[in-house]
Parts: C-alpha cells; structure tokens; sequence
C-alpha cells in the first residue's frame, strides 16, 4: 500500500507558511525520513504535478525537492510502474535506499488523496497561505489525474557504460552505467535535473601499489559530490597546518586517517602507506572534473545540468587554490601595497559574486581595561563598549579615541546606547553618553551595581552582586523596586514583555510586573536553574539541572505555567536557541559534543554526534541551520534536519568559554584563539586574524570590522582591508 502523510500540527498553529512533516510510505516504510518540517505550500503541488505529468505520459522522469531535509524525490516511469528513489544532498551526499516500484496507478492515486485532502485543509485553516496561481496549478494537476491513464510508446534504451581509469597515483577512477538511458532525460528546466545524473556504477582510490584501495558502489555523481567537499576540507586542513586529518571517504568504510606533517595515511587497520594530503584533494577535485566530462561526453545538453555545472565549478575553484599565490616581483608588489593602504575604505561587501579571500589588518588598540576578565564588549552606534564591574569607555570606530570613561568604587552598569549608572558608598549616579556631570543622583545605601544594564518600559534594571535585581526609573533615576531572593547565591535575569524574568540557583524562577516590581509568578523547580530565560514568543525557554542531569523548561511568560519539561542527559549544557518552531540544546556527553533538537511541544526531533571534542559550547542561528562553536574555535553547521552540514576544525589553545560566532554581511566570524571568517554555506575559511588564548569577547559591525577582548584588559580592532570574489556573469 502507498500513501502520502502529511503533518497536522500547521493546522493548530497556521502561520503564513505552513511548514510540517510529509511521509511516503510504502506497506508501512517511509522512503522520506527526516522531512520533518517542510513547506507543504511548495512539496505537495509539486508533488501533485510530478504525479499528473507521469501520469499523462509527458515525461518519464521527474523529482520533488524538500528543501528542509535536502532530500529529492526522483520518480521515473517504467511502463505502468513507477521507480521511486530518494537521494540526500546533505552530508554525505548519498542514495537513502534502493529505487523502489509501484504501480503507476497506486502512486497517482496516493498523490491525488494527498492533494485533494491539503487542499481542502489550507482553505479552511490558512487560505491566504496558497497563492491563487499555486492553487489554480494544484486544481489543474487533480484534474488530470481523474483522468484517463496515458501509456506513450517507449522507445527501448541505448544502455550505456564508461570505465576511466585514474592517471596518477593516487587518483579515482569510475565506471558509469546507464541501463536506462537517464542521462538523455534531462531537460532543461523541466525539473529532473539531479535525477538524470543518478545512475548506478562504482568509484575507486588507488594508490601506489594498490589497485583498488578503496571501493564506493552506488551513483558515482554523488560520491564525487561528496568527496568534492571532503576535498575542500582537506585543503583547508593543509593551508592551516593541521598535523592530522581523518574522513570516511564519501561516508563510505573504512576511514582514511592521514599524518599531514609526514605524509603517511591509514586506511582503516590497514598497513601505513605514503600519500600527500595536497595530492589526495587534487586528485579527489580531479574526478568530479573528469566524470562531468563523461556526462557531457555522452549528453551534451547535460553541460548545463545546474548540479553539473555546480560540481564542476566547486573542483575548478579548489584545484585553484591548491596551485597556491603567485608572488609579484618585489618593485611591484611595494607599489601596490602602498596604492592599497592609501585607498582604505570602509566600504560594505559588494553583493554579487562569491567570496574566496578576505584580508584583514589592526587599526588600533587600547590596553589596561580593568575587570576584562569578568566584562563584557558591546557595539554602540559610535563603536564598541567596554563594560565591568570597575568600570566602563566607549571607544570611537575609527581611530579608537576614548568618547567617554566611568569608574566608581561600588560598580558600574552600562549599556550599548551609552546609558550608564554607577554607584560609591553614598550615591547612584546616572550618566547618558559623553556628559561630563551626572544626569541625576540619589542616596544609595551601598549595594553593588553592574556590569549588566537593561532598559526596558522607561526602567533601567541592572543586578547586585550577581544575585538581587534593582530597578532605576530611566529619566529621574528614582529607585521603583528591587528584588533580592532568599537562599540564592546567582540569579540570572531577563526581560520579556511586561515581565522581567530572574531565574535563580535555588530552584526557583520569579516574574515580576515590570511597572512596580510585584512578583506575578514563582516557579519551583526540583533542580537550580542554570542560565538566563529566553524568550520564544509569549513563552520563554530556559535550563535548569547539575552535573550530567538536566532539563529543559517552557513556560507562559505572562501567567508562569509550565507548558513541558523535558530532561536530557548532557554536561555543560549550553544556552538554549529557539528558532521558529524548533530549540536547539548543545552539551557534552561522554566527552563528545551533542546537539538535541525539540519542536514546540517538547518532542525530541533528532540529536545529532558533533565531533567537536568537548565542552562546553555555544549556539548561533543560521538560515536552515544552527550553528555550533566550541572554547577550542571547532565549529559545525547542522542543518533543520540533523545533517552535518560542514565542520572547522580546533585551532590552538582553547578559549577559558565558549563564544558564540558573529555574522556580519553574509560572513560568519568563529572565535577561537585564531579568529576564522567563514563562507557559511559550504565552511570555506576565508581569512584568519590571531586573537590569542585568552579572548574573552568578540564583535563585528556593519562593515566587517572585528572587536577582540581579552583577559589582560585589551581591546584590538581590525578592519576588512581587501576581499577576492568570484563574480559570475
């Protein structure tokens, strides 16, 4: 029996673009695993059309996209059978299973239920959702399948085989079969482009000696896909002078380990032989190149097959920056430094082409910050903002000149907009920007302030000894409330609302009214919290729990009620990251980095192995992705799905935290102690700037100008002097 499932939760929580789980299954085997949050506005039409046009005898082959889980759907028509594959585009790149058939008929059938069922749901529950020229085109292909059946006559295949033999050692060879012709399926623009370049064969490494070192069986496009980005990383590796590296070649079996310093490698337990991590990656550049050739070769139309042209270009750009930088002659390369540095600029990245290469260079520095250690670096509008217990500067964007400094015994509180109050044994002060006297002051009875300082509903709210919360009223700077819970060592404190949120170490979480401090809710857990609340629309997320034993918490923000908790067993856990309707969770288990995904309902989605090394670590969110960074400046992409998109390695020693990476004008900058700018689709590391183990904080603006902090009280800014790009015309 085969059948189309769709999920049901977009219809309790309709939103503009409905996004749930699709399955296909057959006799109880779902081919689509992973499709967990799709946008069904866009799959079911086109899965409706890809029926329809089969169907009519139109086309014989076709594919649906999931976007979210980067799994194609390819259908191919075989009399009145169907072949249904499904290959992953994400890490690795490989066929999920074996092309499976059905009857034409109960695939069309299934499709038509599908679609006749969501397009009866979205115009009750979310109409506005499906476009009147989506809906027209979903109408249209339900009607063509009521129709009757088209069986074409076929004209039988020209099957067809291609063996290329490596010419250097090491080098990949492959054998490419086309039993059913797909490669002269394609056409341009119709929609199948991924599923003509799926046929079966093989591909294999040899190395001196050895024939057949290693052997992938499957399509030979998606392992030289994969190895292409495996290549990509290896060099990488090589530039950064990494002493090792190890990958499952295409994720296949056994795993190559490679000693880059000595130029030896292991295949699985096998014998150490002798292999040059330059030549593997050229050589695995290499076979993409040679088997585009072949699909040209044997199709011509194929040459521009986009998944071709996309495989060959990533091959052509890496065997290019194997050849490594040709150096001018000595006259000429003074020349154009000096034309370079007196034209600096601080102009934004252009939009088009493709960054390869960026260049960075330090335009100042300022020492003897106190308290760096346990400060914090904030960007103002005029530049970045020191802030510590002791005291708190901002510093001018482009030469560093001091705008203003405060300092006072019993502690400061700053924030980015230059709001700052200060507090001795007798009076709070309250300073707005560069103001040389105090906008207001008043008796104070000593507490210490700082560092932190929100501002919310005209209410300064700063913390006390890490413990209790005051509030300043921004304008007068009267006191309106404070806040110090008992048997409570460190609190945690937010804003949300009309609520401010102070999550403590003993186990209970407070929410107060913000116009005068009353405590609307108090919440008790069985464990201690263990960082600041979140806010995840009219709800907050926060973690709670010690040791190995820990729990994540949602709950209303308004009334307090606890909508789920669930534990999980991680150490170290990070701070959590709701995106859209999902939250991600990084920790440490058994000394290896694991990330967990839940949906809106507490439901455990996937969890997913990060080979990072240990804890702890921070979250950053991404289009489609989250992504991970350790203390040791490792870092990997994971896509909504689970898939490991690409991973970073360690570089040098490891930071005293984790730091969550900053993006800026589409680049994304990983802390470590050698910051790495990165390429954030496919990980090219595209400059390094050396900020040393002791980074505690970093920034970037607008323009791509870096701020590093670190724990001797300095504060260094960079500035993007030059970028390559890759502009296709």
């Amino acid at each position: 029996m085969t059948r189309f499932r769709l999920g049901q939760r977009w219809k309790r929580e309709p939103t503009a673009h409905p996004l749930d789980s699709i399955a296909l299954e057959l006799d109880g085997v779902n081919l689509l695993a992973g499709a967990v949050e799709e946008p069904l506005a866009e799959v079911v039409p086109s899965l409706v059309g890809v029926a329809a046009t089969l169907r009519a005898g139109r086309r014989k082959l076709a594919q649906v996209s999931l976007p979210e889980a980067s799994l194609e759907l390819v259908v191919r028509r075989a009399g009145l059978e169907v072949e249904l594959s499904v290959a992953s585009l994400g890490r690795p790149a490989r066929m999920l299973r074996p092309p499976v058939r059905v009857e034409l008929e109960e695939f069309a059938e299934a499709a038509r239920e599908c679609g006749e069922s969501f397009l009866k749901d979205i115009s009750q529950a979310a109409p506005e959702a499906l476009p009147s020229s989506v809906a027209e085109g979903l109408s249209e292909s339900l009607r063509l399948l009521s129709g009757a059946v088209s069986t074409p006559r076929e004209s039988l295949p020209e099957p067809f085989t291609r063996r290329v033999e490596p010419s250097e050692e090491p080098g990949f060879g492959f054998e490419l079969k086309d039993p059913f012709d797909l490669l002269r399926a394609y056409e341009r623009g119709q929609g199948a482009a991924l599923g003509s370049l799926l046929c079966s064969g093989e591909v294999w490494l040899t190395l001196p000696g050895r024939a057949q070192a290693w052997r992938a069986t499957g399509s030979p496009f998606l392992t030289a896909l994969e190895l292409s980005r495996q290549a990509g990383e290896l060099a990488r590796a090589v530039e950064l002078g990494e002493p090792r590296f190890s990958l499952e070649l295409a994720g296949v079996r056994p795993g190559l380990s490679l000693e880059l310093t000595t130029n030896k490698g292991r295949l699985g337990s096998s014998a150490a032989f002798a292999v040059d991590g330059t030549a593997l990656a050229a050589a695995m550049f290499h076979l993409g190149q040679a088997l585009a050739l072949a699909i040209s070769e044997r199709e011509r139309s194929q040459s521009g097959n986009p998944y071709l042209v996309e495989l060959t270009e990533r091959c052509r750009e890496g065997l290019s920056h194997l050849r490594g930088a040709v150096q001018p002659p000595e006259g000429e390369g003074e020349a154009r430094e000096k034309s370079r540095a007196s034209q600096r600029t601080g102009r934004p990245l252009p939009v088009p082409g493709r960054l390869r290469r960026l260049r960075f260079e330090k335009r100042w520095e300022q020492k003897g910050l106190a308290g760096a250690e346990f400060g914090h670096l904030l960007l103002g509008r005029q530049g970045p903002v020191f802030g510590s217990r002791e005291q708190a500067c901002a510093f001018a964007r482009k030469n560093g000149q001091e705008l203003w400094r405060r300092e006072a015994s019993q502690g400061v509180a700053a924030s980015a907009d230059g709001l700052v109050v200060t507090a001795d044994a007798d009076r709070v002060y309250g300073f707005v920007g560069a103001g040389a006297s105090a906008r207001w002051l008043h008796d104070h009875d000593g507490l210490p302030l700082g560092p932190l300082l929100l501002r919310q509903d005209g209410l300064l709210l700063t913390l006390s000894d890490e413990r209790a919360v005051l509030a300043f009223a921004e304008v007068s700077g009267r006191e309106v409330w404070r806040l110090a819970p008992p048997r409570t060592q460190r609190s945690w404190l937010a804003t949300q609302g009309h609520r401010a949120l102070l999550a403590t170490d003993s186990g209970y979480l407070y929410g107060l009214d913000m116009a005068d401090g009353q405590v609307r809710f108090r919440m008790r857990a069985p464990l201690p919290f263990h960082g600041t609340p979140v806010p995840w629309g009219k709800r907050f997320v926060t973690v709670l729990g010690r040791g190995t034993q820990h729990a994540l918490l949602l709950a209303d923000a308004h009334s307090g009620d606890v909508t789920w908790t669930r534990e999980f067993q991680l150490s170290l856990p990070s701070a959590p990251l709701p995106a859209r309707t999902r939250v991600y969770i990084a920790g440490e288990r058994e000394r290896e980095g694991i990330l967990i995904c839940l949906d809106a309902r507490g439901r455990e989605l996937w969890e997913r192995t990060l080979h990072l090394g240990a804890g702890p670590f921070a979250l950053t969110v991404l289009p489609r992705g989250v992504l991970v960074t350790s203390a040791s400046g490792a870092a990997a992409r994971v896509d909504t799905s689970g898939e490991l998109v690409w991973r970073v390695g360690a570089v040098g020693d490891p930071l005293a935290r984790a730091l969550p990476a900053r993006v800026s004008r589409g680049v994304v900058l990983i802390p470590g102690e050698r910051v790495r700018a990165v390429e954030p689709r496919g990980g090219q590391v595209l400059a390094e700037v050396r900020a040393g183990a002791g980074l505690m904080a970093l920034q970037t603006d607008s323009r791509l100008g870096l701020y590093f902090l670190d724990d001797a009280g300095t504060l260094s800014a960079y500035q993007l002097m030059s970028h390559f790009t890759v502009v296709e015309q």
